[in-house]
């Protein structure tokens, strides 16, 4: 099954593994196709999911950039904090790098059409 949705939340630490250990006790559908990123405050939640990050997502949804490269020049920004935002993004498992060309360019792929914001 493809996830089409990740659903970012914030939640204390033992509630996020309260509900992951009883979603792997009674799988049900509720769930089905999303992610669930969990934060344990706001300020964290600040800093991993940033203005100029949730920008970084929408382009590469909409514009699907052939390269890092590419990407910085779509946002007009520098192309080092967009590659530092990237790899966040990734080590998240938000996005997806592939490696292409001959140049083994990085192009960035989104592994989700719709972002949930819960608090």
């Amino acid at each position: 099954m493809k996830i089409k949705r990740a659903f970012l939340m914030v939640e204390p630490t033992k509630k996020a593994f309260d509900r992951a250990f009883r979603v792997l006790s009674r799988p049900s559908k509720k769930y089905a196709g999303t992610m669930i990123l969990s934060f344990p405050d706001y300020k964290t939640l600040g800093k991993a999911i940033s203005a100029t990050r949730i920008e970084l997502l929408n382009v590469i949804r909409t514009q699907r950039p052939k390269s890092i490269q590419h990407l910085a020049k779509l946002v007009r920004r520098d192309f080092k904090n967009v590659y530092t935002d990237v790899k966040f993004l990734q080590e998240f498992g938000l996005i997806d790098l592939e490696e292409r060309g001959a140049r083994r360019s990085s192009v960035p792929k989104t592994k989700f059409k719709e972002f949930v914001l819960a608090a």
